[in-house]
């Protein structure tokens, strides 16, 4: 694997784990960063990304090979969070919720009844125009 070194390259916090993720592993790599930003929120693909692309920029990565992965990386973590919610089930998803400070049951009531009627359009904008997400 070819190393990208950079003037100010990052080396700690989420861009120095990424960056070290993809110099590691290359594309699987991104792919793993971003099925795990899937999973766990407060890893953001606002930085996973970027990188990656900068990576394929510089010759470590193919642009085929990040846009694989971490297309196929962002699909196993929704696939994942789909089981996951599944699994888990609604009755304990309200029971839950009923038990979080500051939320109440309503809430998601109301989240509910306008993703039946949003839905399709609230997850193309909000999963595949950038700007929205």
């Amino acid at each position: 694997m070819y190393h990208f070194p950079l003037a100010s390259e990052p080396t700690s916090g989420i861009a120095g784990w990424a960056t070290s993720l993809v110099d590691t592993m290359g594309g699987p790599g991104a792919g793993l960063a971003i099925a795990l930003e899937n999973l766990f929120p407060p890893l953001p693909s606002e930085i996973i990304l970027p990188l990656t692309g900068f990576a394929a920029g510089q010759g470590v990565i193919s642009l085929f090979s990040a846009l694989f992965w971490t297309t196929l990386g962002s699909v196993v973590g929704a696939v994942a969070l789909y089981w996951i919610g599944a699994a888990f089930g609604r009755e304990r998803m309200y029971a839950l919720w009923d038990r979080l400070p500051l939320v109440k049951v309503s809430d998601l009531e109301k989240t509910e009844r306008w993703f039946l009627k949003h839905g399709r359009k609230a997850i193309f904008f909000g999963r595949m125009i950038p700007i929205f997400r």
